[in-house]
């Protein structure tokens, strides 16, 4: 993924964590296809949260004083 993704070494424990959320998303055969959370909880899991690694995101920052926003 680091490679990939073309990051910089110092995110190897980032992606450590990444990669064991995204293999506990996994579908097990010994579950008949279904994920470790489907099983556990009756219900399907939204994905919808889930980006790229390496792509752009921008943070909305919501200032009090820019009354724009608050409209």
């Amino acid at each position: 993924m680091q490679i990939h993704a073309n990051l910089p070494l110092n995110l190897w424990d980032e992606l450590c964590v990444t990669a064991s959320y995204l293999n506990n998303l996994t579908t097990i055969k010994s579950l008949n296809g279904k994920m470790p959370y489907e099983k556990w909880y009756k219900k399907r899991l939204n994905l919808s949260h889930l980006q790229e690694i390496g792509c752009y995101i921008f943070i909305l920052i919501q200032n009090k004083h820019n009354s724009k926003i608050f409209e």
